[in-house]
């Protein structure tokens, strides 16, 4: 029976499990959504859930899709699960560089962080040139402004807050980020019972028979 505690304790310490569930990371979203994950309707909407950080000085809004630059750009999607352009503007014009969008979303403590992984798809005007986790390069890029290109991350996360970081460069004219697809999981480990557990091998214990002298 000293035996059998000892390994009971044990198991609880080292976290003793036999299985994982997935999990959805709830909080990340496309481009041009509501909370709902519906599309916003209208052009000249700021995002709640993506933001400018560079260049300074700059909300990113919705932009209108009833003239140019959409087309040439691809066309928006609407309704649950859908997404459109935002950009600096509502037309698009911007100043000729780099710029960066950057979402935030959550990893619960619960999560095994070796299991996180969010993928999706992108479309940049000009050029994307890399999608970072916590400031960590991925060294992903876009295609096309008239097409999606996927994207996957599988490394870099933490517990808590984290950041994700869409870097294009404008050559000049309009310039827009486009995400669509996004979604993002993780495991959670399902420990046994370990009561269940150590009840079996006491059980064991007690009615194993005795040994003979």
């Amino acid at each position: 029976m000293h035996k059998t505690r000892i390994l009971c304790a044990v198991l609880i310490l080292a976290g003793y499990s036999n299985a994982a569930r997935a999990a959805p990371i709830t909080n990340i979203y496309n481009t041009g959504v509501l909370n709902s994950y519906f599309t916003i309707t209208a052009g000249n909407i700021a995002d709640p859930h993506y933001r400018i950080i560079s260049p300074t000085g700059y909300t990113d809004v919705t932009v209108v899709d009833t003239s140019f630059p959409i087309p040439p750009w691809l066309a928006n999607t609407y309704g649950f699960g859908g997404s459109r352009w935002i950009g600096p503007s509502s037309n698009g014009s911007g100043p000729a560089g780099p710029w960066i969008y950057r979402t935030i979303f959550t990893v619960p403590p619960t999560a095994i962080l070796s299991t996180v992984n969010v993928t999706g798809d992108w479309a940049t005007d000009d050029p994307g040139t890399d999608i970072r986790i916590n400031g960590l390069s991925t060294g992903q890029t876009s295609g096309s402004y008239t097409s999606l290109t996927p994207f996957s991350v599988n490394s870099g996360f933490v517990f808590g807050t984290n950041t994700l970081d869409f870097y294009l460069t404008n050559a000049g004219g309009p310039t827009g980020l486009r995400v669509d697809h996004i979604s993002g999981s993780f495991q959670i480990p399902e420990p046994i019972s370990l009561a269940l557990a150590c009840a079996g091998l006491i059980a064991g214990f007690v009615l194993r028979p005795p040994r003979r002298c």
